[in-house]
């Protein structure tokens, strides 16, 4: 006959034993077949006064096709005399449906006092709130190495009939109050008991700082789910999570061991969303994790037991804690798996971490990052640096130092870091737009980089953009740092040009860009200004540059050539930078623009009439003066046509003047000119030039003076006695002599002054010449006039010019001088 060894537990009202002996009756001969108190209950535990429980019991168990039809009650035996076994048994519950049954799987029979309404009325002997439950304590002190499962089922019928209780005698003090003990199986079910108890709290629980995690997790060594219920996986799970948890944010690293059992306890890694914040705040502490996880690293990376997007969350998870770039490669290259499957979906991730861990790097720490790279791997993370770089070209707040440019000047050139197309345009695009005008330096070398690495920007065409926009910022810099209406910002415009040159100047679209812009930028200037930067270009040694300049110095010349006054002779001297009265042209380049208004102004005079270049001569005798006795670089001044043209027609002038062969409209119009000017002009050119010629002095300006005074006075007499004197209508000849006097004066050029001074020049008017001189003189004498009209009347032979100049004039002027000496009288 079988048998089965039984143990009650049970929790009874308190001050019971005040009333009578607890006891367990049943069905059974063991159990007094319900009136014989064999099994008596004591109190183990003087702190625990309503926890009473029975001596090991064996009950036989015969042939019933059943195991689980025993029933049994909990009861108090109240003595009616002194044999104890006599007396009356007052049972638990209030009808037979309150019988209980015996599990006989299990050895220990758990159960809480049914309250009896009797004794609860007559007696106040019933059970609310048990404060001193005891029967997971008695579960856990019960633990063995070898029974770790049934204890385990054990506290799951506590769950199941007594779980508020249960929960509540599970509390986080019980599992800290017991986690001395060493022995692994406790350590199990408390981690049991955490997880029943953890998910009875409200949702993100989380254990208090002082629990020793550490020591529970412990239990992961060599654990193993299949030696525990199945029932234990999920509290388990809740428990090992929390407990990592707790220990990962208290920069503790027993916690790391859960990844030698995640694939069976935690297959799809949830804990490590419980684990999403955690960082570490300092190098040492990371280098620890990192050598914990390259212990663990086979179980991480047996991707036969984790799935793939599971490795991929894991992986990322990793990476991101990996505050510096130290333990980042260590985890990328040593640690974790690699493959193109995983690469492709990791390595963006790793990559923003790198950015991350160097995101408050300035550029030098950035650079020196970089080159403590091992080269071999330089290339494969290049881009997070890349990207960092360009995000610092891209901050407009960053002041950079001398330092700081040298260093983004050779980290943008730097090839292991394998720049690309798209990364040097948008670095390019960045520095044009910088304030900062040593960094806008920059720009022609990287642009000349960039021009080099045979980049290809046909389509887009972003690049002539960005070379015309940092262009014209970094003149905006220039103009800044410079007085703007000074000659020096002038100046930098174009030392930056000669900089520029060698890296750009072969690429010439771009450089005929960057001409247009330095073109219009400089015209704005004042021509003062412009004019006077002249001596700090002729400075520059590039040609090239050098040549532009001297286009807009044409440019402007050009516009102000006309007329040549003493501004424009002005801006000679200042394009000379001379300060003496005399022109010394100091290079090439000054006298090249010379040369260009040479020729200027032999367009402007091209197909002129000879006689308006001498006037032209005179009228900017300064001017030529100064340029014909010019001296420096003037080879090529000397040998251009228009200068040897003026030189030449001034020789011709002075002969014409001195032979009296000019004719006499332009005598009147060099007499317009004061007789010092002509003078002066002359001497300072042909002396300077040819001193064997002779040269007009100033007494023979005089007389040419004279004579053209003559001719003009003589034909206002002769023009003044014609129609003055001649004009009556029975004078039938006078429009001829008029006529005549007309056309003499209005073609002066036609006549030279050598003619004027013959008698043939006189002889139609040879008999009229005397009579109009004194008639002109006394034209405005009223009492001449009168008897001149009295006489032409009253004389009618007075038909004719020559009689009246030669009869009737000569009449007149007697009678007139009788009247005026008698008026003396």
């Amino acid at each position: 006959m079988a048998s089965k060894t039984i143990k009650f537990h049970i929790h009874l009202p308190g001050g019971i034993e005040n009333i009578g002996q607890p006891i367990v009756l049943g069905d059974r001969k063991e159990l007094g077949f319900w009136q014989k108190p064999i099994v008596k209950l004591r109190q183990p535990f003087p702190e625990n006064l309503t926890y009473w429980q029975s001596e090991l019991i064996t009950i036989s168990l015969p042939n019933f096709s059943k195991t689980n039809n025993i029933k049994y009650k909990f009861a108090i035996h109240i003595p009616t005399s002194i044999n104890e076994e006599e007396g009356e048994n007052v049972f638990e519950g209030n009808s037979p449906e309150d019988d209980r049954m015996l599990d006989i799987e299990r050895e220990n029979q758990f159960a809480i006092w049914k309250n009896n309404s009797d004794l609860s009325q007559k007696l106040n002997i019933h059970i609310d709130k048990i404060y001193d439950y005891a029967f997971v304590n008695y579960i856990f002190n019960s633990i063995r190495f070898y029974n770790l499962k049934d204890k385990i089922l054990e506290y799951q019928y506590l769950l199941y009939y007594y779980n508020d209780i249960t929960i509540h005698a599970s509390n986080i003090d019980y599992i800290i109050n017991n986690i001395k003990y060493e022995l692994k199986e406790r350590r199990i079910f408390l981690c049991l008991l955490l997880g029943h108890y953890i998910s009875k709290q409200e949702f993100n629980y989380e254990l208090p700082k002082f629990f020793p995690s550490g020591l529970l997790l412990d239990v992961i060594d060599n654990y193993k789910q299949k030696n525990l219920p199945s029932i234990t996986k999920n509290p388990m799970k809740i428990a090992i999570t929390c407990l990592v948890q707790h220990n990962a944010f208290q920069h503790q690293f027993r916690w790391v061991k859960i990844f030698t059992i995640a694939a069976e306890i935690d297959p799809e890694f949830i804990f490590i969303y419980y684990l999403k914040d955690l960082s570490y705040p300092n190098d040492n502490l990371l280098e620890n994790f990192i050598r914990e996880l390259e212990i663990i690293s086979p179980y991480i990376n047996n991707t036969k037991n984790i799935e793939f997007e599971v490795y991929i969350n894991l992986a990322k998870w990793l990476i991101e804690i990996c505050h510096n770039n130290n333990a980042l490669f260590k985890l990328w290259f040593d640690i974790l798996l690699h493959n193109k499957a995983i690469d492709n979906n990791i390595f963006k991730s790793f990559i923003e971490r790198i950015q991350k861990n160097i995101s408050n790097d300035d550029i030098i720490n950035l650079e020196n990052r970089f080159n403590r790279v091992p080269k071999k791997i330089q290339g494969y993370i290049s881009e997070a640096f890349r990207y960092h770089a360009i995000q610092s070209l891209s901050n407009p707040f960053m002041e950079w130092s001398y330092q700081e440019i040298s260093s983004i000047k050779r980290f943008l050139q730097n090839d292991n870091l394998n720049w690309n197309k798209n990364d040097l345009i948008q670095s390019l695009e960045l520095i044009s737009q910088s304030d900062n005008l040593e960094l806008l330096k920059l720009f022609p070398e990287l642009l000349d980089n960039w021009f080099h690495k045979d980049f290809t920007d046909v389509k887009e065409k972003r690049i002539p953009k960005i070379s015309n926009d940092w262009f014209k910022n970094l003149l905006d810099r220039l103009e800044n740092i410079s007085n703007k209406n000074d000659f020096n910002f002038i100046f930098l415009i174009f030392h930056q040009l000669e900089i520029m040159f060698p890296l750009i100047g072969y690429r010439r679209n771009t450089w005929n860009n960057l001409s247009i812009i330095t073109i219009n930028r400089v015209k704005a200037c004042s021509e003062h200004q412009i004019i006077g930067a002249t001596k700090f270009i002729m400075k520059l040694k590039e040609n090239e540059v050098k040549k532009l300049f001297s286009s807009i110095i044409k440019g402007i010349m050009s516009e102000i050539i006309q007329p040549i006054n003493d501004r424009f002779i002005d801006k000679i001297f200042m394009l000379c930078d001379c300060k003496s009265d005399i022109l010394n042209i100091p290079n090439t380049m000054c006298e090249d623009i010379l040369c260009y208004i040479m020729f200027t102004l032999q367009k402007q005079t091209f197909m002129t009439d000879i006689l308006e270049v001498y006037l032209s001569i005179i009228k900017s005798s300064r001017f030529w003066i100064i340029i014909l006795n010019a001296t420096g670089n003037v080879e090529n001044l000397k040998a251009s046509p228009y200068y040897q043209y003026i030189k030449m027609s001034t020789f011709e002038l002075n002969k014409l003047l001195l032979e009296k062969s000019l004719n006499m409209r332009l005598l009147q119009q060099l007499l317009d000119f004061s007789d010092e000017q002509l003078f002066r002009y002359f001497r300072e050119v042909i002396r300077e030039n040819n001193g064997n010629n002779m040269i007009i002095s100033k007494n023979n300006i005089t007389t040419l003076r004279d004579l053209y005074y003559d001719f003009e006075l003589q034909l206002n007499q002769l023009l003044v006695f014609y129609n003055g004197f001649c004009s009556d209508s029975k004078v039938t000849d006078v429009n001829h002599y008029i006529r005549d006097v007309r056309q003499r004066m209005e073609h002066t050029d036609n006549i030279s002054l050598r003619q004027v001074l013959t008698h043939d020049y006189w002889a139609f008017h040879e008999k009229s010449l005397q009579s109009a001189r004194n008639c002109y003189e006394l034209n405005e004498t009223l009492i001449f006039r009168n008897i001149f009209r009295t006489n032409l009347q009253n004389d009618a032979a007075a038909t004719n010019v020559e009689y009246i100049a030669q009869k009737l004039v000569p009449i007149v002027i007697e009678k007139y001088y009788d009247i005026c000496e008698s008026f003396k009288k």
